[in-house]
């Protein structure tokens, strides 16, 4: 599937009919969803091509709610690992509707980040907290790690 995003020479292999794809952050193979391939896209090109350091970066972390837990798709953080970004992937067919941004807006109630990225694969939107509104604003594109940071 071509999608708006880097491609990468990602390790794949093949166990029973199926097709799995190395995690660059869990270091373990994952069945190959259309979401998983964004995710999998998404993490390079942070790492790679936006400098964000491999080891702040979490991949499905398990967070604990109030009710039950839940898990972003990636979480970005700072060097005290306190996270700072959240991006949610949908796979590249799926619309990115009112309800992606909802599940999006939800997490953040408990990790309270800087900066959301809604991405399919094909269009990313991205918001930035303003600090003195409370509210978030969109900006153009995902920011540098470095530019993340100095959010802080």
């Amino acid at each position: 599937m071509p999608l708006a995003l880097p491609s990468f020479d990602c390790t794949l292999k093949q166990q029973a009919g199926k097709t799995y794809i190395l995690d660059l952050i869990r270091k373990k193979y994952l069945q190959l969803t259309p979401e998983e391939w964004v995710r999998q896209h998404m993490l390079h090109y942070l790492i790679h091509h936006l400098n964000y350091p491999k080891g702040l970066c979490r991949s499905e972390q398990k967070i604990w709610g109030v009710e039950r837990c839940f898990r972003p798709d990636i979480l970005l953080c700072d060097a005290r690992g306190v996270a700072k970004m959240m991006v949610e992937c949908k796979a590249p067919h799926q619309l990115l509707t009112q309800d992606a941004l909802g599940q999006l807006m939800h997490y953040n109630r408990y990790l309270s980040v800087n900066v959301l990225v809604l991405t399919n694969g094909q269009t990313h939107f991205c918001w930035q907290l303003d600090p003195h509104t409370g509210t978030f604003n969109p900006i153009l594109q995902i920011p540098t790690y470095d530019a993340l940071v100095k959010l802080s």
